[in-house]
């Protein structure tokens, strides 16, 4: 006879077998900058670096904070804050120094989900797809909020996964996750023209980070679309399809591949509850009560003025 607690083994070991893990890489971040070298990548990268320097012209402060390693495409050139510093993960640089400076911006070796930054230290942070590239997204915006002083400035930079972008993710995704089970091992190299960008990332809605947003604290100050074009690799492809860009702009119906998320951290200040006033009859106390100090000098001038 058979046990009963057995009878469903099998249904639960095939509902774990298709559960679908997302995909993780070794070393995305090179993947991200190889991909932005393409003539596709320097085409979103025109459009990200035209919205994000409309929006830094206007941020003033003295400390601004870049994570990722795409500090060779200048991203924040135009920035008017004092000081620049860009964070790189320990395990995309080789050098062995924590601090070392590299032409006019300080690169900081640390861990985005834990940061080696003061508290409330910083004015600006700019986050170019940091949160889709990394696997602590929520860990990140919780440095975030503790680095950035109040009224601070959280810069983000993100793909659409509701666009042609989104349906481009996911068709690689699967076309990679298809070849790691037959070939039955893990697609390590960055190079491999499998997986490009931004399939080696895990795309974020606008709705899901202002829900994340907001239950830090964070105000949502400004929001812009851009780059309406499919994701093609050949430019000239990319330059017969700029018409897209001026018709996106019209049009509601055409969803952008890029969005830029600006928002502001908001500390609100403790109001001090005051006890329930209460009538009391007896007009004397019991224990006595520490009068008002008068100063002597203000009443000897205000005698003299009489």
């Amino acid at each position: 006879m058979n046990n009963s607690n057995n009878i469903f083994t099998p249904f639960r070991k095939k509902v774990q077998k298709n559960h679908l893990k997302p995909l993780h890489f070794n070393d995305p971040w090179q993947m991200v900058c190889n991909w932005y070298s393409s003539d596709l990548g320097q085409a979103l990268l025109s459009s990200e670096k035209y919205h994000l320097n409309k929006q830094l012209d206007q941020i003033f402060g003295y400390n601004l904070l870049q994570f990722g390693c795409l500090d060779e495409f200048e991203l924040s050139t135009k920035s008017r804050t004092l000081y620049q510093y860009m964070l790189e993960s320990p395990g995309n640089v080789k050098q062995k120094a924590q601090v070392y400076q590299k032409k006019s911006c300080t690169h900081v070796i640390t861990g985005f989900d834990n940061l080696a930054i003061k508290n409330q230290s910083v004015d600006v942070v700019i986050l170019p797809h940091t949160l889709e590239f990394e696997r602590n997204p929520h860990q990140i915006l919780r440095e975030v909020e503790r680095i950035l002083v109040a009224e601070g400035k959280a810069v983000f930079l993100g793909f659409n996964p509701f666009s042609l972008w989104g349906l481009w993710h996911k068709y690689w995704e699967l076309k990679s996750r298809t070849f790691s089970n037959k070939t039955k091992k893990k697609i390590n190299d960055s190079s491999d023209n499998l997986v490009p960008l931004p399939s080696c990332g895990h795309l974020i809605s606008q709705k899901r980070l202002r829900d994340w947003l907001k239950l830090l604290g964070f105000d949502i100050e400004h929001i812009s679309e851009y780059f309406y074009r499919p994701p093609v690799s050949s430019s000239v492809l990319l330059t017969q399809f700029e018409f897209m860009e001026y018709a996106g702009q019209f049009s509601k119906l055409l969803p952008a591949g890029g969005y830029l998320l600006v928002a502001t951290k908001r500390v609100s200040t403790l109001t001090p509850i005051r006890q329930g006033w209460k009538f009391s009859k007896t007009l004397i106390a019991s224990k006595p009560i520490e009068t008002a100090r008068i100063n002597a000098n203000r009443d000897k001038k205000g005698t003299h003025g009489q």
